[in-house]
């Protein structure tokens, strides 16, 4: 049987006050692609004691681009502290029980991956940490755009591995090529300048596909899948390449 001595031991040690921080993830409802929105993150003390300063670490979404690192979207007005690719929000204090909530907002691209947030709190005292971070997911709305069946599309696009947006694309200018596509009545695909390609294509919704194929022997050498970004007739995905590591952001538009 254990001492009244040691009970009590036992129970000063499992109900020692400290702060216990927990931070949440408000993502915005039905965003668009490429339109700005709030996000908000959330710490809330639920320990027994009331916390001092309290810092909250948001990392945003990164590209895959190398050597140099950016935010996967464009970042609006914010009531934190920006550096890099990170935010730094802050309170002086929070008391057992209570919020504190900071707001961000975020433009985001079309993505072949997922676009991932994080979020680390940290104070003074506490004693448990494993609550401490969170994580969110961009889930991004799109448009569903037509076009008439024969038209030219302009195709802009860079190559390279690992990429999954048009947007890292766009942030080395230099790295854009471009090439004419059209898109046929009966579902064929003809390369403008290209006799030697041949291809196929569809539309679904909000998702346009088409491959490359060899015009002699009729196998499938690329495959874009992209989806609208715009209610114009512009289409941004991927185009992997069989058995090769590279890969082409696009962006797909009507002329």
């Amino acid at each position: 049987m254990l001492s009244l001595a040691l009970v009590a031991a036992f129970s000063s040690t499992a109900h020692a006050a400290a702060p216990d921080i927990t931070t949440t993830f408000t993502a915005p409802t039905g965003q668009y692609v490429y339109t700005s929105a709030k996000w908000q993150v959330t710490a809330k003390n639920v320990g027994n004691k009331d916390a001092g300063t309290v810092t909250v670490t948001v990392q945003l979404p990164t590209t895959n681009t190398s050597p140099s690192v950016s935010v996967m979207g464009t970042l609006g007005a914010t009531n934190c502290t920006t550096s890099g690719t990170k935010l730094t929000c802050t309170t002086s204090s929070l008391k057992r029980t209570k919020t504190a909530t900071w707001y961000f907002y975020m433009n985001l691209p079309e993505s072949a991956g997922s676009i991932d947030f994080s979020a680390t709190a940290s104070t003074s005292g506490e004693t448990y940490t494993g609550n401490n971070a969170s994580s969110a997911v961009a889930s991004l709305s799109h448009y569903a755009p037509t076009f008439t069946p024969g038209a030219t599309f302009l195709n802009r696009h860079c190559t390279g591995t690992n990429l999954e947006s048009f947007f890292e694309c766009e942030l080395y200018p230099s790295s854009i090529a471009s090439h004419e596509t059209v898109l046929n009545g009966d579902g064929s695909v003809t390369f403008v300048g290209y006799t030697g390609y041949t291809g196929s294509w569809a539309l679904s919704g909000s998702e346009l596909s088409f491959d490359y194929a060899d015009a002699t022997t009729g196998a499938i050498e690329a495959e874009f899948v992209g989806y609208a970004v715009d209610n114009t007739g512009c289409w941004e995905g991927l185009t992997t390449f069989r058995g090769s590591i590279y890969v082409s952001p696009y962006e797909v538009c009507v002329e």
